[in-house]
């Protein structure tokens, strides 16, 4: 009977022994997961696609033709036009990034420096029945100020460097200004008044006039940053028709037709900056999933 009590005491506590020992090895409650990794790109906050953008840059400008209303009567021919001038332009504009590859933009930009210049010569016969000949030289400055809605392609992003081709539509005011009309007037080239040579000179008053503008482009910008981009590119831009005000002869008391110039167009050399309010893929920091692991298994030892 004693050796019955002393192995169920033993039993006993072997039991009790076992079942704080498996209490001991259970493991501590394991972490919350992290929370869901956020996409890489632009940030899904409001307003993340905006953007500010300001740009400068060059221009050679060509007008395609000239025309004069009295000139034009007389059957004059136009000749030694300035086929090309330089010009300056600088401006600013907002935009909308959609996503990695498409954005639109609007933009306002003043352009100055450039030159309207042309020739004529008209042949005539005098006030004695005899043939006589007039030459006028026309030159003036041209400035502009154009609006313009944008929208672009971006083509991939290579080493935080990203082509694009876009297009533009919108609206030129166009304004012609300092135009003087220096002439010499043959009265009788070939016989008796060959000798008499009357020099004319007008000048004309500011004149505008407005249209529509269309611009192609292509360039690539580069990413400083998260938020700066920097850009060079190409701009093909019609600037549409100008015109001056009407040309007042210095001699005598009147008034000429303005002096037209039509078909401008400028090819611009540009460099810009855009402020973006989201983050580029490229140079920002990148952010990356965490894997998820459970906390090891603790077991205590007595």
């Amino acid at each position: 009977m004693g050796s019955l009590k002393t192995l169920a005491l033993a039993g006993a506590m072997a039991v009790s022994a076992s079942a704080l020992a498996n209490a001991a090895d259970y493991p501590y409650a394991p972490p919350p997961p992290p929370p869901p990794h956020e996409p890489l790109g632009l940030k899904g906050s409001i307003g993340s696609g905006w953007y500010l953008r300001g740009d400068v840059g060059v221009s050679a400008v060509t007008v395609g033709k000239y025309d004069q209303r009295e000139a034009r009567q007389a059957n004059a021919t136009f000749f030694g036009k300035e086929e090309r001038s330089s010009a300056f332009f600088g401006g600013a504009g907002v935009g909308y990034r959609f996503n990695n590859w498409f954005r639109v933009d609007g933009t306002f930009e003043y352009r100055g420096g450039s030159t309207v210049g042309v020739s004529d010569s008209i042949d005539f016969t005098n006030s004695f029945g005899r043939p006589g000949r007039l030459t006028n030289t026309y030159k003036g400055n041209l400035t502009s100020m154009v609006a313009l809605f944008n929208a672009y392609v971006d083509l991939g992003t290579w080493n935080c460097l990203t082509p694009y081709i876009g297009a533009g539509i919108g609206y030129a005011s166009n304004t012609i200004s300092g135009l003087t009309d220096q002439g010499i007037n043959y009265p009788d080239p070939t016989g008796a008044f060959s000798s008499v040579i009357q020099p004319t000179l007008g000048t004309a008053s500011k004149g505008d006039k407005s249209g529509v503008a269309w611009a192609l482009m292509a360039g690539v910008g580069y990413e400083v940053n998260k938020n700066l981009t920097l850009e060079v590119g190409y701009r093909y831009l019609n600037l549409g028709d100008a015109q001056s005000g009407p040309i007042r002869n210095a001699f005598r008391n009147e008034t000429y037709g303005p002096l037209k110039a039509k078909e401008i167009d400028s090819h611009d050399i540009k460099i810009g900056m855009r402020w973006n309010f989201g983050e580029p893929e490229c140079c920002g920091p990148v952010e990356r999933p965490v894997a998820y692991a459970p906390a090891p298994h603790v077991v205590r030892k007595y």
